[in-house]
């Protein structure tokens, strides 16, 4: 026989469901038949992989200095002058665009949220537009 579909040719295995990760597969429903995606072989799931990058709040040095800085920023707006906090704010925002621009790899844990470059956008941006309207700030309004 020349059909691969006929009894004794080859036979392949079907194609994986893809499903959710919190997707619970391997329960079985009420009626205690297997799930229609379930494994008939009975082999177990690969693991899945672990991110590269440790979530742990103690490894990401990144977030913790932006959070130092925006702090910062907030004293200086309090203690010096609305147009000094915003001038800290928008350098922290710069300093935070360039890092996410020049490390490579996955980038800083705690400042990478989108593709590197609408990260880089996202900081500078903003830092132009705040250090503009702090210099357009008439000193006798603040």
């Amino acid at each position: 026989m020349t059909d691969v579909t006929a009894d004794g040719g080859t036979r392949h295995r079907p194609p994986p469901t893809l499903v959710p990760a919190w997707h619970h597969v391997e329960d079985e429903p009420d009626g205690g038949e297997p799930p229609a995606g379930a494994r008939p072989d009975g082999e177990a799931r690969p693991p899945v992989p672990e991110p590269p990058a440790s979530l742990a709040p103690s490894r990401q040095p990144a977030m913790w200095l932006v959070l130092a800085g925006v702090a910062v920023s907030t004293l200086v707006a309090v203690l010096v002058g609305a147009r000094a906090g915003c001038f800290t704010l928008a350098v922290l925002l710069a300093v935070a665009g360039v890092c996410r621009a020049a490390i490579p790899g996955p980038g800083p844990v705690g400042i990478t949220v989108r593709s590197r470059g609408l990260d880089v956008f996202f900081f500078l941006a903003p830092a132009v537009a705040m250090a503009f309207l702090a210099l357009s700030l008439d000193q006798g309004e603040i």
